[in-house]
């Protein structure tokens, strides 16, 4: 885990640098030593979030040449194909159509574009979810409510997190196209072309494609290409954490051969492939091998740091257990809101294992946890504390029931691939969100009251999908024990 102040400069850097760079010259950058520790540290931190790619070129005698997404996307173009509602309206919907080109850090209704050097305005317009949901599909069906709730004010009280059914009609942020439509060449067929300008500000230039530009043959030949890239992201690194972070990798691998105007838009795409398409990964979508279940990792590995800053954080790693400072923090603040006069009752909760390597490493956490606990109660207020406290607590208690259940088939010795249901991805994404949320809970910059309402829907929904996917494991664990005795039996061990 990177220094907050640390990781805002690093962004920075990567914003900025649109050429391939050397990891030694990231950490000059940052003020921080060169040694083969802190190049290995940040290559694994670089990795581990996808802020840049290892570069296929050689780098000469500085090593391996980096390239952050800034520098992958910047200048480049995507091609975009309009619908007719938006034509004959005069608007163009971004939805997710700038996936992966644009930063994933803006939402759709934060980019800005421009036509001919000028900046073109926003406007409001009614649509519904039949409509729009296909314009969203990159960011994942599941995640399209909450797009669009954020997208203006009144969608923030339409898509409230605890009304599950999507409203029938509402207001979305879209560009406004009518000089470009109306006023210029443009002819319905025609395409549009989007090169991104600037990649932190999410600014891109638009230009028309004449539908007579468009080559059958090569625009085919791109979708082979591009089908072929994907196929070989999934190879490498299986289904990755998002689809922006799936696309941006195979737009990698490819380069110049998919930089190109002869691209297509990733609806026809989809449409087109045999090979991919988007499928269901636990409580989340991916693209994947079309018509094929996502498998799910190896191993149980829960681990959330893949660079320790402090031996803390170095102590849980070696345990395998998902504990950041601000997961520590988190839990220290519960035991505070618990009124529990010590962070033994924590620790014990915190690191629920035994054996010589805990140890080994629990003296460290326990110090760790006793400097964090005085610090904090210092300047505790269980009053002040109790709104967030009591949404801090479920996330903690649920927080806790996921690592005790993956500790509990981690000791069974059964592997995540023999779950049913993709009920091993499901705990994964939930422990993921969980950990998301109580670590937002504890940054410097408290959540909202809309971001405190989100939370408690969140928690509600992950709370039953734990419960779910609990309920069903529990009722196919007998079976899985006994498929594992008879691997074992087979392999000529005796019988446990």
């Amino acid at each position: 885990m990177m220094k907050e102040h640390v990781e805002d400069k690093l962004i920075q850097f990567l914003q900025s640098c649109l050429e391939p760079f050397s990891v030694s010259s990231a950490l000059q950058y940052l003020g921080e030593p060169v040694t083969a520790r802190t190049i290995d540290e940040l290559s694994d931190y670089l990795l581990y979030n996808q802020f840049a790619f290892v570069n296929p070129f050689p780098g000469g005698e500085e090593g391996e040449l980096w390239l952050s997404r800034a520098g992958l996307f910047t200048g480049k173009q995507l091609v975009i194909r309009l619908t007719q509602r938006e034509i004959s309206s005069g608007i163009m919907i971004p939805g997710s159509r700038f996936v992966p080109f644009a930063n994933p850090a803006l939402l759709p209704h934060e980019l800005s574009f421009t036509f001919n050097g000028q900046p073109l305005s926003r406007v409001l317009s009614g649509t519904n979810p039949e409509e729009i949901y296909p314009l969203y599909q990159l960011f994942g069906e599941e995640y399209v409510p909450q797009y669009l709730s954020l997208d203006n004010e009144e969608n923030g009280e339409l898509f409230s997190p605890s009304d599950y059914d999507d409203p029938e009609e509402f207001m979305v942020s879209a560009v406004d196209m009518k000089d470009i439509y109306w006023s210029s060449s443009f002819k319905p067929g025609d395409l549009l072309l989007a090169r991104l300008t600037d990649w932190a500000g999410g600014v891109f230039e638009l230009s028309v494609l004449d539908s007579s530009r468009v080559d059958p043959e090569r625009r085919n030949k791109w979708m082979r290409d591009f089908e072929d890239c994907l196929v070989h992201t999934f190879e490498i690194s299986g289904p990755g954490a998002s689809i922006d972070e799936q696309l941006a990798f195979a737009w990698f691998v490819g380069q110049d051969s998919l930089f190109s105007p002869d691209g297509v838009p990733m609806q026809d795409f989809l449409r087109w492939s045999g090979r991919v398409g988007l499928e269901p990964y636990g409580v989340e979508t991916r693209l994947w091998y079309r018509g094929e279940q996502i498998p799910a990792q190896g191993s149980w590995n829960m681990s959330v740091v893949s660079a320790p800053a402090t031996l803390a954080e170095e102590s849980f790693m070696h345990l395998g257990l998902p504990v950041s400072m601000g997961i520590l923090d988190a839990c220290v603040l519960d035991a505070l809101f618990r009124k529990e006069t010590s962070s033994r009752q924590m620790v014990a909760r915190l690191v629920p294992v035994s054996g010589s390597i805990a140890a080994f490493c629990l003296p460290v956490i326990e110090r760790a946890a006793n400097g964090r606990f005085n610090r904090l109660t210092a300047e505790y207020n269980w009053f002040a504390d109790h709104e967030h406290g009591v949404l801090r607590n479920r996330f903690v208690i649920l927080y806790h029931a996921l690592v005790g259940l993956v500790l509990q088939l981690q000791q069974s010795g059964i592997p995540p691939d023999r779950i049913p249901d993709q009920g091993a991805v499901v705990l994964g994404q939930i422990m993921a969100h969980t950990i998301s949320a109580l670590e937002s809970m504890c940054a410097p910059a408290q959540p909202g009251a809309e971001d405190v309402e989100a939370l408690w829907a969140s928690v509600e929904g992950m709370e039953d999908s734990f419960f779910e996917a609990k309920t069903g494991i529990q009722e196919a664990l007998p079976d899985l024990l006994k498929g594992r005795f008879s691997i074992i039996n087979k392999k000529g061990i005796p019988d446990e």
